[in-house]
């Protein structure tokens, strides 16, 4: 509600001072704020003569009021001086007097009033520090979320330290702030018997100093010339511990005291020593004590690893984007396997407010997921997001709280559910986690001159502490020393899934499909995995356009049936949506191919189509061992065809009759490795291990409906790095039960008339497309391969399959 005396003080100011040339137009609408603070400031340097106006009542201002007034009081015969105090008290909520520019006796008791919550002497005067504490948003009474006990020590400093040339007038309002801070620390100054002018509220060497060598206090402690007892104890309140405010440690003391060190992860003894000294005065603490953790920009080999541990450090914090300083593949094998475990950080600038909207935390929870997913780390895994700045607490209200809304929101899209850890100041810390919008706290305490890290206690649920910037001996790696709290998790290597390196492109391969899959999460309506693996699987299968052809759209729909309209949307759009993200990063460009093995090069559409085929119709069971299925239509069994196909072909006059012949022609060319592979037929050795890795992924996926895309190849990922042979003897094992006679049968049956592959089932499974091998069949030439050339072909498909399970090559028939 709007105050008349303050709506008369704003129009006051205006009209007595308004032509002044620097003067700055005050609002007229009987609310206080700064505008009108800043205004009672101008006007009283006007008064006092003071040339150059600032919004500021500083040295210069109190000077000049000390030197040419003094206190104001009852003689004061200026009378605008008399109404700027009168003015400064309304603003205050406390009366000013009935009358303006008088100093009545109603202006007097409410000056008594307002020193006396001050925790001063009360005074029917206003003296030159009393009113530049009126002149400012300071509060004497308690503020919501004020505590009682701390504005005891708010008012005891006030009284015990204002004759102090220096010391600041503290607010009176319950609540610990940068200036009550301040306070404080002049108060201990004045304690080490520091003078006016060498003392100056700053946390330096001599403070650290004269604490170490004369304020330890302890149980029986008590104050007699000295106050370090309840300097201590006020320190303590501040820092939301409870304690007496009496001078004496008392039992009660040193249990808030062991309190505040357990949750500081101090040593926990109960005393007031240095170490617990500075943790309470200033966030970085005692930089010197030791942590267990740190974090660096720098990609970490094995020496720094070894060299990490051997120094004491337990965990490291590592970035999860920027090209230069982020977790690289293999990094985090080497950094378990030095005994240390690890926590991501997330950050993508962050230094500045417009960093922070709610559409920039969305972008950040995908960013964020997509690379936790490709690293391996496990559901429940805590991400902190930086606020690398000193946010103001509007700052934190308007951009900080929003983005914090827009990751959370980002996050519960994705199929992973990780953690949200909050990196900044104090302050940022507790709104942020009090907003319920994060769970653990990375504290940025070297910055203590920030304002969030000023008058601010540790935040709740903090887990690691950064206090010290350092270069690891020996090393030359610089690093940021932090204290680890025991709430803590950082990943250990069970929190990881193995992803090993591959090398190459088969890491980026994967690493594209993680981000496709992410992406398919967190785009679009939402559908089930099943539906977003297959959306992925068709967009990397459209870059080709031999499989956009109508035959393998039809066949690579599968047998789910109808496709409802939310998903029929999803599918066709989320091809649009991945290629308009190629251009993000290297990791979302698309990978046409990747080279697997000795130089082979795979396309990626042909893997697509095959996995397609294997996870829509499901992967052949032991019964179906030694068949074609119609799973295999995209994968084996077609390539097969086709290239019996060209068999025949070529021979579409005379066949021949050998079966040596045949055997060799089909061995010589099934999954041919030579130079001139592609003149060598239609089923060459990138054509195979786009098969075999097709099949071992969309089996996986086959086998359950809610298993991700990424999760599927990371595991294959992982078992071909495990072994050069793991590839071949993991598919002959699961599609061939590792029977020789199973994928001799099924070579056989894929080629026969009986199946599907040439004849009726192909036409029935692609709904009555006239889809054959070709026209190169003349009327007098079978369609089907004669039961010498299925067994030539049979024997040729076995022994390849089982030489490449046993020694990565082919063998002679058996």
């Amino acid at each position: 509600m709007s105050d008349p005396k303050v709506l008369e003080t704003q129009s006051w100011l205006n009209v007595t001072y308004g032509n002044h040339p620097q003067w700055n137009t005050v609002t007229v609408d009987g609310f206080t704020g700064w505008g009108t603070i800043f205004g009672l400031i101008r006007g009283l340097q006007i008064e006092l003569g003071i040339t150059t106006l600032a919004d500021n009542f500083g040295a210069g201002t109190l000077s000049a009021l000390t030197t040419q007034f003094g206190s104001l009081s009852s003689t004061t015969t200026n009378m605008n001086l008399i109404h700027l105090a009168q003015g400064a008290l309304w603003c205050k909520g406390y009366s000013g007097g009935w009358t303006w520019g008088v100093f009545d006796p109603s202006l007097q008791s409410s000056v008594m009033n307002v020193t006396a919550a001050m925790g001063l002497t009360a005074l029917p005067s206003i003296s030159p520090k009393v009113l530049r504490s009126l002149m400012s948003m300071d509060a004497y009474t308690l503020l919501p979320g004020g505590d009682a006990t701390k504005r005891a020590v708010q008012q005891w400093l006030n009284g015990k330290y204002s004759h102090r040339r220096d010391f600041p007038l503290l607010p009176c309002d319950g609540l610990f702030s940068r200036n009550t801070q301040q306070g404080l620390m002049y108060a201990i100054q004045y304690e080490l018997n520091m003078a006016d002018g060498v003392a100056n509220g700053n946390f330096g060497s001599g403070t650290k100093s004269g604490l170490q060598n004369q304020a330890g206090v302890a149980f029986g402690s008590n104050d007699y010339e000295k106050n370090w007892v309840r300097l201590f104890q006020g320190a303590l309140r501040f820092n939301n511990r409870p304690a007496p405010f009496t001078g004496n440690f008392s039992t009660a003391t040193r249990t808030e005291t062991e309190s505040f060190q357990s949750y500081a992860e101090l040593a926990v003894h109960g005393a007031g020593d240095y170490r617990t000294w500075a943790s309470l005065l200033i966030s970085t603490g005692d930089e010197t004590r030791p942590g267990i953790a740190s974090d660096m920009a720098t990609q970490l080999t094995a020496p720094h690893c070894a060299a990490l541990y051997n120094a004491g450090y337990r965990t490291v914090g590592r970035y999860l984007t920027v090209a230069t300083k982020r977790y690289v593949p293999g990094e985090i094998q080497r950094i378990h396997q030095a005994g240390l475990a690890t926590f991501p950080i997330m950050q993508e600038a962050n230094t500045l407010p417009q960093h922070f909207s709610f559409t920039k935390g969305e972008d950040h929870a995908l960013q964020a997921t997509r690379r936790l997913r490709q690293l391996g780390f496990k559901g429940g895994t805590t991400v902190f997001f930086a606020v690398d700045y000193d946010a103001t607490d509007d700052g934190i209200t308007s951009n900080i709280i929003p983005f914090f809304q827009g990751l959370k929101a980002g996050l519960e899209r994705t199929r992973v559910p990780y953690k949200v850890g909050i990196y900044g100041t104090r302050n940022v810390c507790a709104r942020v986690i009090n907003a319920g919008l994060a769970t653990e706290a990375f504290v940025a305490s070297m910055s203590w001159g920030w304002s969030g890290n000023l008058g601010y206690a540790l935040p709740p649920s903090w887990s690691y502490d950064q206090i010290q910037n350092l270069t690891l001996p020996g090393t030359g790696l610089e690093i940021d020393k932090n204290v680890q709290s025991v709430r803590a998790s950082p990943a250990a290597q069970f929190d990881v899934e193995a992803t090993p390196v591959v090398g190459g492109a088969y890491d980026a391969f994967y690493w594209m499909v993680t981000h496709d899959t992410v992406l398919a999460e967190t785009t679009g309506p939402v559908e089930s995995a099943r539906r977003q693996a297959d959306a992925v699987l068709y967009y990397i299968q459209r870059k080709n356009a031999a499989y956009l052809e109508t035959q393998f759209l039809a066949y690579n729909a599968g047998p789910p049936g109808p496709v409802s309209s939310p998903s029929r949307y999803f599918y066709d759009n989320f091809p649009t949506w991945a290629t308009s993200r190629e251009s993000w990063d290297a990791d979302a460009a698309f990978l046409p191919n990747f080279t697997v093995v000795n130089g082979t090069t795979v396309g990626t559409s042909h893997l697509a189509v095959t996995a397609r085929g294997y996870m829509n119709w499901g992967r052949p069971g032991p019964s179906s061992f030694a068949a074609a299925t119609v799973a295999d239509l995209g994968g084996w069994a077609l390539d097969l065809a086709t290239l019996w196909r060209d068999f025949a072909d070529i021979h579409k006059n005379a066949r021949p009759a050998s079966y040596a012949t045949t055997y060799n022609w089909f061995k010589s060319r099934l999954g041919v490795r030579d130079a001139n592979q592609s003149t060598q037929g239609s089923f060459s050795f990138d054509d195979l291990i786009g098969d075999i890795d097709g099949y071992l992924i969309g089996g996986r996926m086959s086998d359950s409906a809610d298993r991700r895309l990424d999760d599927a190849v990371r595991e294959v990922r992982t078992g071909i790095a495990s072994s050069d042979l793991w590839r071949y003897q993991t598919f002959y094992h699961e599609r061939f039960g590792s029977s020789q006679a199973n994928a001799r049968a099924a070579a056989i049956n894929a080629l026969s008339s009986s199946n599907f592959f040439v004849d009726t089932a192909v036409r029935f499974t692609l709904g009555g497309l006239n889809f054959t091998l070709g026209n190169v069949f003349n009327s007098t030439t079978p369609l089907h391969p004669n039961s010498i050339e299925l067994d030539a072909v049979g024997d040729a498909w076995k022994d390849l399959v089982k030489g490449l399970a046993t020694d990565g090559t082919t063998a002679a028939p058996s």
